[in-house]
């Protein structure tokens, strides 16, 4: 039998022998369920701390400053969940799921998540609201493919924009066929974590990694360039100069879909895609675990957590809601 402890920060389970807190509950516990290595899952982790993970989440853990000692839960199951290298769920047999951040769209480099049944679900809410719902992430592509290869015909610059983990390599992922061929740059984090997905066999072109020496090629103005760079690329004197010389920049998120987007991250161009579920995605899945009752975080939880007790699912949001467009952009 596999207990929910409800806390101040977030989610717990205990079942026999074992008490593992769940991603953001983790400061003081002995033992942690680690879903993936975004910032925002992994910044509290202490050395030394026990933790459960995938082997990806731990490297990229390590990379970002943060070691812990990987142990393995021998009653847990750990699934995919598409969100980014190593993302996982926990699963307990039939009693109990806790998502993490999840995408339940199939993708050439993954496939969606697909959650096994679970008497208990504790879901992430991101998208939580029904503003958001995504168009086909091909066609979304597919325009901003076309718009971009209008600026190379003109000699231009295009700088694409995303989390240096995940958002960036899927967005090479995705952009890499049509811009087969063009001299191509990535920031120096962003090309860290190009290596990592390379690892485990994930298909990402090399890029001319932006380095002190590489800077006066990206301001020439002469050829055609595509350049990857990170979301905060706003406070990068480097990507205020190259827009200065004619460089557009596109950004990549589920948040553009909210008017403030653009200028949150001083982008010229943003298209709605997201590593996450959208507001169908989250239903859906839930939905298909078929749960008896369902715990909603990070994000927007009550509005998540009412909309699928309309649907005849016991729903209860957790305390320490995050719906705030600038908690995720920081």
């Amino acid at each position: 039998m596999v207990r929910v402890r409800i806390g101040a920060r977030g989610a717990s389970i205990v079942g026999s022998g074992f008490s593992v807190a769940l991603d953001h509950a983790g400061a003081t516990s002995a033992l942690r369920f680690i879903s993936h290595a975004h910032s925002d899952h992994i910044f509290d982790l202490r050395a030394g701390q026990k933790a459960v993970c995938s082997e990806p989440t731990e490297i990229l853990a390590a990379l970002r400053g943060k070691f812990f000692t990987k142990v393995q839960l021998d009653s847990a199951e750990l699934v995919p969940t598409g969100h980014i290298l190593g993302s996982s769920a926990l699963y307990i047999h039939d009693e109990f799921l806790y998502t993490g951040d999840f995408n339940d769209r199939d993708r050439e480099f993954s496939d969606g998540f697909r959650p096994p049944r679970a008497k208990v679900v504790v879901t992430e809410a991101t998208y939580g609201v029904e503003k958001f719902v995504f168009d086909s992430e091909q066609d979304v592509i597919s325009e901003a493919a076309d718009r971009i290869t209008d600026l190379l015909r003109k000699d231009k610059c295009a700088i694409i924009t995303g989390y240096p983990l995940g958002k960036s390599q899927h967005l090479q992922m995705m952009f890499d066929p049509y811009f087969h061929g063009v001299a191509s740059y990535s920031w120096p984090s962003i090309e860290m974590y190009n290596d990592i997905y390379r690892l485990f066999g994930e298909k990402i072109s090399r890029k001319k990694e932006i380095a002190a020496g590489v800077e006066a090629e990206l301001l020439d103005g002469r050829s055609p360039k595509v350049v990857y760079m990170p979301s905060y690329a706003k406070r990068l004197p480097l990507y205020a100069e190259m827009r200065r010389k004619g460089a557009v920049s596109f950004g990549f998120s589920g948040w553009s879909l909210m008017g403030q987007y653009s200028e949150a991250v001083d982008v010229d161009q943003a298209f709605p895609i997201s590593d996450h579920a959208d507001f169908n995605g989250l239903m859906r899945t839930v939905e298909r675990a078929e749960p008896e009752k369902v715990y909603v975080t990070h994000g927007f939880t009550k509005e998540l957590a009412k909309a699928l007790r309309g649907r005849g699912i016991d729903a209860s949001p957790l305390s320490g809601a995050r719906g705030r467009l600038s908690f995720f952009l920081d």
